[in-house]
């Protein structure tokens, strides 16, 4: 089991906040400061310049970090010390405020997907019951989660989105 954590900046309307569900479901537990979080940790970051891969398991074992803060605040992204920076690769968000955005997932859709990347499934599948847009997450992304979760590393990843991407090009 992987310990899922969230940073909550306190930024978005608490009725629909993923991230405050998954502490209220107990998916996750929240830290509340930067220096709390685990060092060794994975931090989930769209700046991160490694992709997320199932390589990365053996830091996740210290903690799986979700920043949640808005897209629109997406520029004061927090970035702790000794933490291990990773981007999910492409997908899309099947959350209602984002559905079917590239790249926009909320704090759950993005945990969710990690955990399948790295081989937790029976992990990612405790989300399904807790949100109501999961079997829909499933339904959009779910070849797409699968081949990243038979990836190597990094750069296999890397590889496997753009092949997807460029077959959406050529349609």
């Amino acid at each position: 089991m992987i310990p899922v954590l969230v940073y909550d900046k306190n930024q978005c309307d608490p009725k629909k906040c993923t991230a405050k569900r998954m502490l209220k479901f107990g998916l996750a537990k929240e830290v509340k400061s930067l220096s709390a979080i685990p060092n060794g940790s994975i931090v989930l970051s769209p700046f991160a310049e490694k992709a997320l891969s199932p390589d990365d398991i053996r830091y996740a074992r210290h903690g799986l970090v979700v920043m949640d803060l808005t897209w629109t605040n997406i520029d004061d992204f927090p970035r702790p010390r000794n933490t291990n920076d990773r981007a999910l690769p492409y997908l899309l968000a099947s959350n209602p405020i984002n559905w079917g955005r590239p790249m926009e997932l909320n704090s759950a859709e993005a945990v969710m997907a990690s955990l399948i990347i790295m081989g937790e499934r029976e992990q990612a599948d405790s989300f399904m019951g807790r949100f109501n847009w999961a079997p829909e997450f499933m339904r959009l992304n779910g070849n797409l989660l699968d081949d990243y979760s038979r990836a190597k590393d990094s750069s296999e990843i890397i590889r496997i989105q753009n092949e997807y991407i460029e077959s959406i090009r050529k349609g």
